[in-house]
């Protein structure tokens, strides 16, 4: 910034010694501003200024003089002072400070006159006269239309412009037709002939603007959609494009609203790369001359928020350095838009909006409020910065912590003007505007001109309802706090788009002029539908209170339904359900086209929300009013991609009058084979509607669906299934037995058996009656509960036990339904001579894994069977058993039973049992039926070479074997030569304490039998 005048101040009084400093600067495009400085004289002082925003000169002076006035005042006194002028601000200052009208008009006559000396340059002052507005040097400016000075010429046609001036038309289309568009002349004479010529020059521009079109945009021109996805794929073709087609369609499109209205969405969305930017300069330019606020609002916002595509002005460009001002001016750039280039148009938006607001309010009201309803917070994808500035107080030597908040956009320099003009805490920081962390609620309002947007009425309400950020929904509505009554008298079209607007403050500002308005009326449908839409509890409850006190009036309105079910809100669809549950109560058709919306793709709804359309026009009386959607419909929907889309084809199709299988005979296969569990379903739903023909033709097929590894595959088969047992005995028959055969064995899927169990219970109830005793033996003894399920009930029923065996009988004790062991149980304890006789068989009991029949069991054999009945073999079952209860009871038995003429015959049986406990059981009966018994004794050596292989095991049974063997080896000579042979064997296996046992036994039979030979080397002393 250049100093144009300072001030430096002074107070020196008692221990005060302070110094003041202002300054008024040249800020760039002949805007100004005044800062300023002080503190303690010689330490560093603190920076402030009272322009935030760049002024013109008149407005700085004063600002200048008034603060220097005002430090005097308070006893500042000028010991030094310096002015700092460069030579053409001096020229620029004496313009403005004196009669400056007379001294433009004289230089520009100078320049004609060839006699003009001073530097400022005759561009320049052409520029002043249009930014003054000296309508007087309109005729001199007329001269330069041809000058050769390029610059001369391209000011004087725009200031000519900006004047309105008419009077040069003719030459300036010459000059147009000599320079085209290819020169920044030649654009600005267009942009003038567009403003002002005749409509026959206007038309040429146009035309000709047409002509430079590509080929391939020509042929669509007479369809702007069509147009326009040809400029998108003309843009990413491999051809060469011309970087001011964008230009050339702005300049087409001017007078067609619809092409603008496209141009428009493209150019939101629209990268600032090299293809581009240069058509956005020459917009940019072409609306500053035409006033197109719509236009240039967005081109100026686009600047301002886009990312500099390079930063640095030299490029390393096809392997070689390359300063960016020379990379820019070849015919095929590789670069676009710099950060120089961004902060000059940013700064030159600034000028043109702070100069508007001077001279032309309107305008600056215009192009305000465009630019603001332009701002977007999603697409445009600014964000509010917070940074943390610490300032050193010396007094209490500590760091004080500043919040420092740039709001989103904070680099817009005209759009801080607008919103934050008149601000008192707004600061700036290279470029940037920022304030510090302040409760915000009890700020003054701070929008420039603030008196000006109090007479906006209509301006404000339209930027409150079309905003789509929160700068500009905090402008509006801190514009209306103050003046309420601009909410009052908004008419009701305007006051569905507050109501319906997505910022939550903007609704809560209307609510009560709502609900006050329509206290005795009914509203609009579309007044209601907005506050049902509404995520504000209130105005959602309003709007449901409304729909109930007006509910016959509201449906019988043509497309009603359609609006409400377009509306995406959950409580709707439970609401129509409600509704239409039991009857059709309101019978107003339904279009289908109206819905067209459910059926978009990508669509705006959630998935489970169409999900729930969906059930609400195939499962209650809503879907009638839909009956009469078209067969086209349907087949489009059914062969549409989207999952949804095929859902509604098939509820939509339950109200039709068209046959189901009309409809899907092409698609039902795309349906069950689907990867989609809800498309499958609805599949085989479908099918129950197909003819019989079709059925039977596809029964195997039908019958592998209940089978189906899919849940929702089996259950919904189910319907089909009962449709084709009545038309098939055969199908019947096999179903059967392959349901029966799968719910007695592993269920592969999951939900399998119950599927099974369904479709036994309900379409095979008297089939079930004739079903075989094996079957029914089968599903008890099944380990999977639903065959228990349905085998119990069949067992009670047609299983007489009385004819049945025992043996039979005997293996439901095995069954997992306790209500069966319980019958098995109780004919036992009711037969207890039939059991005593066929004992053998009433042993199998105890193969039961069920723990209640084991205990019953043992307690019920030894309280019911007779002593006699017990054989050997039916004792040695019991010990012999798997199960330790068992073998328990064995030797039990075994105690109770154990006679003379059953003593040996057990005790030779029950040596081999391999169990240590039964080892152990069987030395309590060697005194008795042992002792003295050679025979017995040699009979048992397995028994006794069993006990005593054992290691640090069965310890008391060893120490009963060795005593026994001791004694009858002396006794007897071939029990000695036994027992030799047996603790020869396991003489090298023993512990310590065994092999002292088998030495001590080995001695005692040398002593009582010197003539056997023992395994003992005995040294004599």
């Amino acid at each position: 910034m250049k100093i144009v005048n300072k001030k430096t101040l002074y107070f020196s009084e008692g221990k005060s010694d302070k110094v003041y400093e202002v300054d008024l600067c040249e800020s760039g495009s002949d805007l100004f501003v005044v800062n300023f400085r002080y503190g303690r004289r010689g330490a560093n002082l603190r920076e402030g200024t009272k322009t935030v925003f760049p002024v013109s000169y008149d407005e700085a002076l004063v600002v200048f003089s008034s603060l220097v006035s005002s430090k005097e005042s308070k006893g500042y006194s000028e010991l030094l002072s310096s002015t700092t002028e460069e030579k053409d601000n001096g020229q620029l200052l004496s313009v403005l400070n004196n009669d400056r009208e007379k001294t433009i008009l004289k230089y520009l006559k100078d320049a004609i006159q060839g006699v003009y000396t001073r530097d400022w340059k005759v561009s320049r002052i052409i520029l002043k006269a249009s930014s003054l507005n000296v309508v007087k040097a309109i005729p001199f400016i007329n001269h330069f239309v041809d000058s050769k000075d390029v610059f001369e010429q391209y000011n004087s046609i725009y200031a000519l412009a900006k004047f309105n001036d008419i009077s040069n038309q003719d030459k300036i289309y010459e000059v147009f037709e000599s320079k085209k568009f290819d020169d920044k002349v030649g654009r600005i004479s267009a942009s003038y002939i567009l403003k002002l010529a005749d409509e026959h020059y206007k038309d040429k521009i146009i035309k000709e603007a047409y002509e430079l079109l590509p080929e391939e945009l020509k042929v669509q021109s007479g369809n702007s959609v069509s147009f326009f996805n040809a400029l998108s794929v003309y843009f990413l073709s491999a051809n060469a494009i011309d970087s001011s087609v964008l230009y050339y369609i702005y300049l087409y499109s001017i007078n067609d609203i619809t092409l603008r209205e496209q141009l428009y969405s493209f150019l939101e969305k629209a990268p600032f790369k090299i293809n581009f930017f240069k058509s956005i300069r020459y917009i940019y330019r072409a609306t500053d001359v035409l006033n197109d606020v719509i236009f240039f609002a967005l081109t100026s916002k686009r600047i301002a928020i886009s990312k500099p595509g390079y930063t640095s002005d030299y490029l390393y460009v096809n392997d070689q350095w390359t300063a960016a001002d020379v990379e820019k001016q070849k015919p095929n750039p590789t670069i676009a838009f710099s950060k120089k280039t961004k902060n000059y148009f940013n700064k030159a938006t600034y000028k043109f909006v702070y100069e508007i607001s001077k001279v032309d309010r309107e305008l600056y009201v215009d192009y305000s409020k465009t630019l603001l309803v332009s701002l977007d917070d999603k697409l445009d994808n600014v964000k509010e910065d917070i940074q943390y500035h610490y300032n050193y107080d010396r007094e209490t030597r500590r760091y004080n912590t500043v919040k420092r908040i740039f709001p989103k956009y904070h680099d817009f320099l005209a759009l801080m003007y607008i919103v934050y003009g008149s601000s008192t805490r707004l600061q700036s920081q290279n470029n940037k505007w920022f304030y510090i962390d302040s409760e915000t609620d009890s700020l003054p309002r701070e929008e420039a001109l603030s008196n000006l947007w109090d007479a906006k009425e209509k301006d404000v309400i339209y930027i409150l309802a079309n905003a789509k950020s929160e700068i500009a929904v905090q402008f509006a509505l801190r514009i209306i706090k103050d003046n309420a009554h601009f909410l009052e008298n908004v008419d009701d079209v305007l006051l569905v788009q507050l109501v319906s607007h997505y910022h939550p403050k903007v609704l809560e500002s209307v609510l009560d002029i709502v609900e006050q308005r329509f206290r005795l009326v009914k509203p609009e449908s579309a007044l209601l539908s907005a506050l049902i839409k509404s995520n504000n509890e209130r105005a959602h409850t309003l709007g449901f209170k409304w729909l109930t006190q007006y509910e016959s009036q509201y449906f019988a309105e043509l497309n009603f339904n359609e609006q409400l079910l377009l509306l995406g809100n959950d409580n709707v669809i439970i609401y129509l359900k409600a509704l239409f549950e039991d009857l059709v109560k309101y019978n107003t058709p339904l279009s289908v086209d109206k819905l067209n919306d459910l059926f978009s793709s990508p669509s705006i709804y959630t998935f489970e929300y169409l999900i729930k359309v969906n059930d609400l026009i195939g499962n209650t009386h809503f879907g009638k009013l839909l009956s009469k959607v078209p067969k086209e419909k349907i087949i489009e929907l059914a062969n549409s991609s989207e999952v949804i889309n095929k859902l509604f084809a098939a509820n939509l199709a339950k109200q039709n009058s068209i046959s189901t299988y009309q409809l899907f005979k092409d698609t039902i296969d795309g349906y069950i084979n689907s990867d989609n569990a809800q498309l499958r379903q609805v599949g085989i739903e479908l099918l129950s509607h197909f003819p019989d023909e079709f059925l039977l033709k596809n029964h195997n097929k039908i019958s592998a669906f209940c089978f189906s590894e899919y849940d929702e595959v089996r259950e919904a088969i189910q319907p089909t299934v009962e449709r084709v047992i009545t038309l098939d005995e055969g199908f019947k028959n096999n179903l059967f037995k392959s349901l029966i055969r799968a719910i007695e064995t592993v269920e592969t899927y999951d939900g399998l058996h119950k599927n099974c169990y369904d479709l036994l219970t309900t379409n095979y109830k008297q089939y079930l009656s004739s079903i075989s005793q094996e079957n029914i033996f089968g599903l008890i003894l099944s380990k999977y509960d639903y065959a228990q399920k349905l085998g119990e009930p069949l067992f009670k029923e047609h299983i007489d036990l009385e004819k049945l065996s025992l043996k039979e009988i005997v293996q439901f004790g095995n069954s997992d339904i306790f209500e069966i062991r319980n019958i098995v149980k109780n004919y036992f304890e009711n037969h207890a001579s039939k059991v005593n006789y066929e004992l053998e068989n009433a042993l199998l009991i105890f193969n039961s894994d069920w723990e209640d029949i084991i205990t019953w069991a043992t307690k019920y054999f030894e309280e019911h069977i007779k002593p006699e009945t017990w054989t050997v073999n039916m004792l040695l079952y019991a010990c012999d058993h798997t199960k330790k209860e068992v073998q328990h009871f064995g030797r039990k038995m075994i105690t109770q039973h154990f006679t003379e003429e059953k003593g040996l015959p057990l005790l030779l049986k029950l040596q081999e049992h391999p169990t240590k406990t039964m080892q152990f059981f069987v030395t309590n009966y060697l005194d008795n039926y042992a002792k003295d018994n050679v025979e017995v004794i040699l009979k048992l050596e397995t028994y006794f070479k069993t006990t005593l292989f054992n290691i640090n095991e069965n310890r008391v049974a060893k120490t009963r074997v060795y005593t026994f063997l001791e004694q009858e080896s002396i006794k007897n000579k071939s029990v000695a030569v036994m027992t030799t042979r047996l603790i020869e064997t396991v003489l090298g296996t023993n512990t310590l304490i065994d092999t002292s046992n088998n030495i001590d036994l080995l001695l005692t039979i040398a002593e009582a039998h010197p003539d056997i030979e023992i395994p003992l080397l005995i040294k004599q002393n």
